[in-house]
């Protein structure tokens, strides 16, 4: 896979359009698919898509990618991932007028209305005063699902370690503040 992401690489800087056109076309079915199995809509996959490409190329043309230690599809589904949670927590700051709501929030409105038991409010507080830093971290191991290796890569880390160490401190962190009282 060296030479093979090498290349890669060298194709990425140049700006290579016909590889560029051929890898799009590549994981555009599949991404579309995870896309809408993650609740975005058709139309804002379709942009995330595209912005995660552009994300590729511009990593690669500045020099942020200089290699790549997992497939081109996971490092691209690495950005589209982040960029899929960003998306659902910018809608998430709106109210939803449209009628038809999906499930996702329903759970959540009915989750927000039932009673929590003290450990349950002692954590969600503690996670609403944790830093937007740790806040992603956490969110992008325990809720998305991403790998040490793919957190790196989408946040761009030097190193898996500083990844595991972050993790660590922000786990630290929201214990520290869950042991607080709270009023």
């Amino acid at each position: 896979m060296q030479q093979d992401a090498t290349v890669i690489i060298e194709l990425l800087k140049k700006g290579d359009p016909a590889f560029f056109k051929e890898q799009y076309e590549l994981y555009y079915k599949e991404f579309m698919h995870y896309a809408f199995k993650k609740g975005i809509p058709t139309d804002a996959a379709k942009d995330i898509y595209q912005e995660a490409f552009i994300t590729l190329f511009e990593n690669a043309a500045t020099g942020k990618l200089t290699a790549l230690t997992s497939s081109l599809k996971t490092y691209i589904f690495g950005i589209a991932n982040f960029k899929m949670l960003a998306f659902h927590r910018k809608n998430k700051k709106h109210v939803n007028l449209d009628p038809a709501i999906d499930i996702k929030e329903e759970a959540t409105i009915s989750l927000e209305n039932e009673t929590l038991t003290n450990s349950q409010t002692q954590l969600f507080n503690a996670l609403q005063e944790l830093g937007a830093r740790c806040k992603n971290m956490l969110h992008l191991f325990y809720l998305d699902g991403l790998t040490i290796k793919e957190i790196m890569e989408v946040e761009d880390y030097s190193s898996e370690n500083t990844v595991k160490a972050q993790k660590s401190r922000c786990l630290k962190q929201l214990k520290e503040l869950a042991k607080q009282p709270h009023g």
